[in-house]
């Protein structure tokens, strides 16, 4: 078993083959784990605020701090 190199990543990523990804995954899934359990993670991450400083050009989330749209959730909230 051989990890993905960069180029076939990006070969990859340029077929758009979404469901031939998906079966070669599920193929090293059953290579890997051959016992057939798969579990699943729901990673969370809350956005307490969209206050932010750093003003990235290619975000579109982020607000000034004076802006009517910026929030701060309160602990209460959270």
């Amino acid at each position: 078993m051989t990890r993905l190199t960069k180029k076939d990543a990006l070969t990859f990523l340029k077929s758009a083959d979404l469901l031939g990804l998906g079966m070669m995954a599920e193929r090293m899934r059953k290579k890997l784990h051959p016992d057939g359990i798969v579990t699943f993670i729901i990673d969370r991450n809350i956005n307490y605020t969209n206050v932010c400083i750093n003003k990235c050009k290619f975000c579109a989330f982020y607000r000034n701090e004076e802006d009517p749209e910026a929030y701060v959730l309160s602990k209460r909230e959270l």
